[in-house]
Order: C-alpha cells, then sequence, then structure tokens
C-alpha cells in the first residue's frame, strides 16, 4: 500500500508541474516542465500493473491538474451558480474526473491492444499517435492540448500552418515515451533525438512573419469593465443597471480622437436586451453610435428563437454575435457550442428542474452552422464565441464552410473567473488558431483580456484584466488563402507518422 501511496503522491505533482507548463498563478509558464512532467505520468501509467492502478494514477495526475491549473473552477462555480463555497469546493474537484477524458480512453487501449513489443521504436511511434489522436478527437470541458505550450517558442513555429498544434503534440509525446523508455532500458535510441533537434530547426529557420498586407481594417474594442452583478442585474430588468451599462458602451464606442473605424467590437452578451433576427428594430444607442462614428459594429448580445412561442422561456435564447450596418441587424452568428453547467446542461429532460432549483445557470438555444459575415468593404470573417475558438476541429469547420477569410472575431466573457489565471490561459490557447490559420484575430472581452493576436503569435497594446477603455488598431488583413492545416486537418500529420514508421521498420529490420 505505501509503494502506490507513493507513487499516487508523485503523480500527483506531476500534474501540478504539468499545469505550471501553461500560464498559471507565478507565472506565464515553463515549457521545460512538460518534459519532466509528462514522461513521469506515462511512465507510471505504463508500469501500473492493473486497470484499477492505472485509473488511480490517471485520477492523481488530473487532481494536480485541477488543483494546479484549474483551482479557479470553485470561483466560476460560485459565480454561475450562487452556490455555497463548500459546495463549489467539492464540485471543483469532481472536475478531475473531466478535464483530460481521453486519458481514461488510454486505459482501453492499454488494456486491449494486440500482444505487441510496446517498449520497441515502432512500438512507441504508434503509442505516442495513439495518444495525439485520443487527445485531439475526444471532447475537452476546457479544450488544450500537450502541444500547447510550445506556444511560448512563437515565432519560431514555421509548422504551425502546416500541421497545427497537434504535430507538437505528437512530437511530445514520442519524446516523453521514448525518455522513459530508454532510462529502462538503459539504451540510447539516437533516432527521436536526431528528429527532435530537426524538428526544432525546421522551425527555427523557418519563422512565422508578420501579416505583410495592404488591406488595414480599423477596429475599435470596446471593453466596459462591466461587473457581474451590474450584467446580471440588468438582464433581470433593471432599469438603472440598463441604463448605467448602456452609457458606459455608448460613450466608450463613441470616443472621438482621431481614429475612424469601419467595425466597432463589443464582447460576449455585452447588451442585455433580446434581439429578434432580422426583425429587430435598433435601439437608439446603436443608432447614435453608427451615425457618430459612421461605421458597422458587432455586438455580442442575446438572439431570440422567433421560431418559438414568446411564452417558452426555456431554450429560446441564443448566445450570439450579431452584425449590425446601415441602421438593422445585418445578420447573426449563434453560438454552437455550449459550455456544460454554464450554459447548458447535460440531463436533458430534467433540465428544466435543475434551472428552477440553481436559477444562475443559463439554458441558451444551441445554434447550427454560421451565417457569412462580412463587412460593406468586402472584409469576411467568422466569429466564435468565449471557448469556441479553442476547439480546433470546430474552426476548421467555421472557416472552410464560407472559405476567403480575412480575420477572426472572437467575444468572450472572462468576468466569472475572478483575479486568477483563467483569463491569460484562454487568451495562451487562443493564440495558436493565429498561427494555425495565420489570420489576426480580434479578442473583446468584457473584463480583459482584449487584443488583437497577429499570426506570428505577437499582440498589440492590451486592455488587461480589470481595465476599462478602448483599443483602437488598424488590423492587417490575412490573405483569405487556407493553410494547410485549414485544408487538411490531421492528414498531413498522418503522412508525418507513417513516414517515420516506415523509416523506424527499414532500420529495423536492416539490424
Amino acid at each position: 500500500m505505501k509503494p502506490l501511496l507513493l507513487s499516487l503522491s508523485l503523480t500527483t505533482i506531476a500534474g501540478g508541474l504539468y499545469a505550471l507548463s501553461y500560464p498559471s498563478f507565478i507565472g506565464s509558464g515553463w515549457l521545460p516542465l512538460l518534459f519532466v512532467a509528462l514522461p513521469f505520468f506515462l511512465w507510471r501509467l505504463e508500469v501500473a500493473p492493473t486497470v484499477k492502478s492505472t485509473l488511480l494514477h490517471i485520477l492523481a495526475y488530473n487532481l494536480g491538474l485541477n488543483l494546479v491549473g484549474y483551482y479557479w473552477i470553485p470561483q466560476t462555480l460560485r459565480e454561475f451558480g450562487q452556490l455555497p463555497y463548500f459546495i463549489s469546493i467539492i464540485l471543483g474537484l469532481v472536475f478531475s474526473f473531466i478535464l483530460q477524458p481521453h486519458w481514461w480512453l488510454y486505459v482501453l487501449w492499454k488494456k486491449y491492444r494486440p500482444e505487441f513489443q510496446w517498449y520497441s521504436e515502432k512500438g512507441v511511434l504508434i503509442t505516442a499517435f495513439v495518444m495525439t489522436i485520443l487527445e485531439r478527437y475526444f471532447p475537452q470541458q476546457f479544450p488544450s492540448y500537450v502541444g500547447s505550450p510550445w506556444l511560448n517558442l512563437a515565432p519560431y513555429l514555421g509548422l504551425a500552418p502546416y500541421f497545427g498544434v497537434v504535430v507538437f503534440s505528437f512530437i511530445t509525446y514520442w519524446l516523453a515515451l521514448e525518455t522513459f523508455t530508454q532510462l529502462a532500458l538503459r539504451k540510447m535510441r539516437p533516432q527521436v533525438w536526431i528528429v527532435f533537434m530537426l524538428f526544432i530547426l525546421t522551425n527555427a529557420f523557418f519563422p512565422l512573419k508578420e501579416i505583410q498586407s495592404d488591406k488595414i481594417l480599423p477596429v475599435r474594442i470596446v471593453q466596459a469593465n462591466i461587473g457581474n452583478f451590474l450584467k446580471v442585474s440588468s438582464e433581470k430588468g433593471d432599469i438603472n443597471s440598463f441604463e448605467a451599462i448602456n452609457q458606459t458602451y455608448e460613450n466608450l464606442s463613441s470616443t472621438q480622437n482621431g481614429f475612424k473605424p469601419k467595425l466597432i467590437v463589443w464582447p460576449e452578451t455585452a447588451y442585455p436586451e433580446s434581439f429578434y433576427g432580422e426583425k429587430t428594430k435598433l435601439a437608439h444607442i446603436f443608432l447614435n453610435i453608427m451615425q457618430a462614428t459612421d461605421s458597422e459594429m458587432l455586438i455580442g448580445g442575446y438572439d431570440q428563437d422567433t421560431t418559438k412561442s414568446p411564452f417558452d422561456f426555456f431554450e429560446t435564447v441564443f448566445n450570439s454575435s450579431i452584425l449590425l450596418s446601415d441602421n438593422e441587424v445585418k445578420t447573426s452568428y449563434h453560438k454552437n457550442i455550449l459550455i456544460p453547467f454554464g450554459e447548458t446542461l447535460p440531463f436533458g429532460p430534467f433540465n428544466r428542474q435543475i434551472v428552477s432549483i440553481v436559477p444562475a445557470v443559463s439554458l441558451f438555444a444551441r445554434g447550427e452552422g454560421t451565417p457569412k459575415m462580412e463587412l460593406d468593404g468586402g472584409e469576411r470573417f467568422v466569429t466564435p464565441i468565449c471557448y469556441e475558438i479553442l476547439e480546433s476541429n470546430y474552426m476548421r469547420t467555421l472557416l472552410n464552410q464560407w472559405g476567403n477569410n480575412h480575420l477572426i472575431i472572437n467575444h468572450t466573457n472572462d468576468s466569472w473567473y475572478g483575479d486568477t489565471a483563467e483569463p491569460y490561459q484562454h487568451l495562451f490557447l487562443t493564440k495558436w488558431r493565429a498561427l494555425e490559420f495565420q489570420l489576426p484575430i480580434v479578442r473583446s472581452t468584457n473584463t480583459g483580456i482584449s487584443s488583437v493576436i497577429y499570426p506570428d503569435g505577437s499582440e498589440s497594446e492590451r486592455l488587461n484584466v480589470g481595465a476599462k477603455g478602448i483599443l483602437d488598431v488598424n488590423v492587417p488583413l490575412g490573405s483569405g488563402q487556407a493553410t494547410y492545416y485549414q485544408t487538411y486537418g490531421v492528414f498531413p500529420l498522418v503522412v508525418f507518422f507513417l513516414i517515420l514508421l516506415v523509416v523506424t521498420y527499414l532500420r529495423e529490420r536492416r539490424r
């Protein structure tokens, strides 16, 4: 029992160290910790003698990850659900079971994989590929990948537009598996280190570059820093809160400082009242702003499902991105991926009863597909809302549906997470989409961090957490051409893996 407890304790520490390779409460993330924590964890999984032991080690690892990386979850549960502190702590610990669910599938892989020399060069290579695919396609509550901490090396990530973050996950898994395998066998296998160095050098010799474009879009990002109490109060009909929010947004949006925006962007669910699609009669606040600035507006707000009865309040409102132009609603995008326990519940027919007990949980209607978002000047973009931008596969779907996109605009509201590392983690993971698709990302948040992210991983000036103001940026537009990764997804990685597998097979056969 004592050896097992020691092993589980060390695995929990490994999970915490892994979390520190991302932005956390002690800094912006330390990439080398990734190559300490992950090999140790994979070693403990591989030598675990039983399925039960394997499951316990996965839970221990996720517990460390949860306590260090996701320590802000209880704070969020209190804000979202108005739950007692003790209950929020207990529910926060439960998230250890679902933070990285692909590891539970790995247990099945380990148990039912065919008889084979899994410590061989081919075996390790195949295992790394399986782990990468499991991580890639199994949904996560807060999407992140093992390869994500490589972002700290930007702009020296030249392969990102060709392979996406997924190839960095594959290399990381392969190196981690080979590290403990070679130590266990007491045998050096130089090919993995040669490939790793070539991988590093290729990324470094062909760094990502800033957009060189003659096409510029003047954008004004508005960050009103509206607290949750005022926001929720206005949404419940309090006229004073509603007028205070409107006045703040109107004053900031209409600022006369010599900058001439063509597009003004508000964050997620910024406007408290519902829109009604293209039938909406715009409030005076929008008419005043568009007249004062001669610009179009992209609003994070609520859009009513007009196909349902006005007396039905269950899943009838969409979390939306709404484009306003020429004093009317031009088009609306409805959020497709809703956050469980924040925007939807997974309990089917019991959802109505649960909402009556926990009224702060919003039950949004789920959007489907995406409309074409295009300004009068022909600038085309997609508008993922909040965590949708972290789903790389979903972003490929959005961008490929219409094509010829010039930028990405991301509405976000991170105010639920308080003074924690979450806004920095969210921004960190968002940057990967700019690298993968070589498009600038205009990121508008309620309480920070708002900025423009460029395809080389750099940023414009920021509106930091807790700041109130505007950010006026001349955004250089992308070419509209899809990257290899946008077009082919994981297929380039599959080709890369097969080449490595064939070369490894031929080397072993020759020996």
